[in-house]
Formats: C-alpha cells, sequence, structure tokens
C-alpha cells in the first residue's frame, strides 16, 4: 500500500505544478445547469504491471500553485496575440454549426477524425492496430479556456486553463491506448 501511495504522488505532481494562480482573478462564470468538475480520474492500465486509478481533487491542483515556478505559470506566447480576434470569431462559429464530421483521413494503417458533437469537438486519431487517441474538448471548457491569454503580456497563465477546467463537463477528456498500455482522464 505504501508503494501505491509513492506512485500515486509522483503521478499527481505534475498536474499540481501546474495548478492555477490565485492572484489571477477569475474570469469564468458560473453554469448553473451544469454541475462543475470537483475531481480528475487519472487511470493507468500499463501492458504489464497494476492498474492505477488516481483521482486528483481539483482543489489540490489549485492549491498546488503554492509550488509552481512563475515560469510555468505565465508562459510567453507572443505569437498568438495578433490571433485572437481570428480564435474568437473561430470558437463562436464552431459553436454554432451544426454537428458533423469536419475533418476525416483514411489511409491503409491510419485514420484520423475531427467532428463535432454533443457540445465538443472530438479528436480521433487511430494508427495502426496498436495505437488509439482520443480527445474530447467541450466547447465549454474552449471557451473558458480562451480567457487564459493575457493580450497586455502576450502570455498564457495556466491558472486561467486550469480554472476552465473547473467548467469541463462530466465525463472522458482523454483515452489513450498505445501497444498494451492505457491512459485516460475524466473530469468527475
Amino acid at each position: 500500500m505504501k508503494s501505491f501511495a509513492i506512485v500515486a504522488a509522483a503521478l499527481t505532481l505534475p498536474l499540481v505544478l501546474l495548478a492555477a494562480d490565485p492572484a489571477q482573478p477569475s474570469a469564468l462564470t458560473a453554469h448553473p445547469a451544469q454541475p462543475s468538475t470537483s475531481v480528475l480520474v487519472v487511470e493507468v492500465t500499463p501492458e504489464h504491471g497494476p492498474r492505477l486509478v488516481i483521482p486528483v481533487p481539483y482543489i489540490v491542483v489549485r492549491a498546488g500553485v503554492a509550488l509552481a515556478p512563475r515560469h510555468i505559470r505565465q508562459i510567453p506566447v507572443p505569437g498568438l496575440a495578433p490571433h485572437m480576434d481570428d480564435l474568437h470569431r473561430a470558437l463562436a462559429t464552431l459553436q454554432d454549426t451544426p454537428d458533423g464530421v469536419f475533418v476525416e483521413i483514411e489511409g491503409p494503417d491510419e485514420h484520423v477524425m475531427v467532428e463535432k458533437r454533443d457540445g465538443a469537438l472530438r479528436v480521433v486519431v487511430l494508427d495502426g492496430d496498436h495505437t488509439r487517441v482520443q480527445a474530447v474538448l467541450p466547447f465549454s471548457l474552449l471557451a473558458s479556456a480562451r480567457n487564459a491569454f493575457d493580450g497586455e503580456t502576450t502570455s498564457l497563465h495556466t491558472g486561467a486553463l486550469v480554472r476552465a477546467l473547473r467548467d469541463a463537463p462530466r465525463g472522458p477528456l482523454v483515452h489513450l491506448l498505445d501497444g498494451g498500455t492505457e491512459v485516460e482522464i475524466r473530469a468527475w
């Protein structure tokens, strides 16, 4: 049991280091119809070895900001500033677009699909028989995350990204299968 606690702490630390900055004011508004994320569940099933299920309370991620170095909390992205208006318009257009497949590419051993379904942008990548990636980017999360960019300092505030994660609807966010190893991250 002691080794499980050590492994859980080691796997949780990167999430804690990317925690929110409480000095930054929250730009989010509450969504009363949707319960907010209170726990992220990271499940790792290695090809060989024990399955790990690590619940990471959102409050722990937020509290971890005290450990995060400043260069992690504020990341310069000067090339993003000229494109912010376009990104805002693209997000609004995507939200208003009916559900459907936007891009689908099929090859002999590969398949890539990007679609809008159930209020989310979904990306599926199949590479041969052994690698599969599925990611769900809810528009509520993307809309909240756009407030993470500070045009004045041309930097991305990871704290605002973590606060945006609070708006993620409950359910799977990332599912990765690589060979015999499987990783899933769910918001709960």
